[in-house]
């Protein structure tokens, strides 16, 4: 697994230095469809829809090896600014801001794609575990990084990996960052998702809080195409 170690690495380093705010608003915001809401339960009414797909794949000129969709939900006072082919790798990074010129980030979650050599169960678990485990490490610094939560879970009705810890980014912010990686079935593909939750804007104050971010909601509704 070196090789993929490395591309591990390159991507936490990416991840870690976090679009600061005068980059995010000069995303361009992708299209999505807006419907009601799964969030319910945390208040909110309506969601913005994203699929990625060979569609999207096309139009946004980035490979889609596994399609999926996912509903990012639409909270008061917040923008949603969504990235396709972002730095760092992947189909889309979707960033949850103040509803403001600073555009402030309230969390974000990118989604990276991913191979294995193995049509196992376990072992599928078991690689989705490692990546997950390998981009902990690379995020902040090793002093600094904390692993908070290791287990597996279910999403959905499939199996997946889930990790959440903490880190320090450049900028000295303690972050928190939720991993959760999902495989297709029958496939050797899978998918990642990182929810990164930005204390500083009042939204998160402790390690379970970072559930309850508009990121790690709207990975919590992805289904796999």
């Amino acid at each position: 697994m070196n090789g993929t170690a490395s591309r591990i690495a390159r991507l936490a380093l990416v991840l870690a230095m976090s679009a600061p705010a005068a980059a995010v608003a000069q995303q361009v915001e992708l299209e999505g469809s807006v419907k009601l809401t799964p969030f319910e339960a945390q208040g909110v009414t309506l969601s913005t829809i994203y699929t990625v797909d060979a569609a999207f794949g096309a139009k946004h000129d980035v490979e889609v090896p596994v399609p999926f969709s996912l509903a990012a939900p639409r909270r008061e006072a917040q923008q949603i600014l969504a990235q396709a082919k972002p730095a760092g790798g992947g189909p889309i990074k979707i960033y949850f801001t103040t509803d403001d010129e600073t555009k402030r980030i309230y969390s974000s979650l990118q989604i990276v794609t991913y191979t294995m050599k193995t049509d196992d169960p376990q072992k599928r678990l078991e690689v989705g575990d490692y990546i997950a485990i390998e981009l902990l490490k690379q995020l902040g610094t090793t002093d600094d990084t904390r692993l908070n939560i290791r287990r597996q879970i279910t999403l959905g009705d499939l199996p997946a990996s889930e990790i959440v810890g903490n880190f320090i980014n450049k900028e000295g912010d303690q972050l928190l960052v939720r991993l959760v990686a999902l495989a297709k079935p029958d496939s050797q593909r899978g998918i990642v998702g990182i929810a990164i939750g930005h204390p500083r804007q009042g939204r998160i104050k402790k390690v379970e809080d970072i559930y309850q971010t508009s990121a790690s909601l709207a990975f919590d509704t992805v289904t796999l195409k």
